[in-house]
């Protein structure tokens, strides 16, 4: 008599729950991951808009105006409304930037100052349940610190 050769059913079904548990813990990770560079892309949208704002108006000579629509962020010049630069944050990022104009940078490089006053008094952003807050300068530089 011949033994038979292969797998029982016993070896595939363990192989099977092994490579669950594997695939399981692979995407939970892979899902944190998206959440945390969704977080950095919006911190850094928010950065670089600002940032742009006002090195724009320093070499272009003219004022520049960021502006928030929902979840969308707009740089445009103020004399001709030319849009230089639009982003759009990721859904389940929200923050207390007013809607509407949110800075003016005058042609120095340099954040109007009725503009900055009219800031909240904490910049903050939320995402995936993190309050992130912002320090502006008025020279456009943006700092953010986890303040939850």
């Amino acid at each position: 008599m011949k033994k038979a050769s292969g797998f029982t059913m016993l070896e595939l079904l363990i192989v099977i729950a092994i490579l669950g548990v594997i695939a399981g813990i692979g995407v939970f990770n892979g899902r944190q991951a998206l959440q945390t560079q969704q977080e950095n892309a919006a911190l850094n949208s928010i950065r670089q808009s600002i940032w742009q704002g006002a090195t724009a108006a320093a070499s272009r000579g003219v004022e520049i105006e960021l502006l928030r629509n929902g979840n969308v962020l707009i740089l445009r010049q103020q004399d001709n409304q030319r849009e230089i630069r639009r982003t759009t944050l990721p859904s389940g990022v929200s923050t207390n930037l007013p809607e509407g104009r949110v800075l003016l940078f005058d042609p120095p490089g340099r954040i109007n100052q009725a503009s900055y006053d009219a800031l909240p008094d904490k910049v903050t952003v939320y995402a995936n349940g993190k309050t992130h807050q912002l320090t502006i300068s008025i020279i456009g530089e943006v700092k953010a610190e986890v303040s939850q």
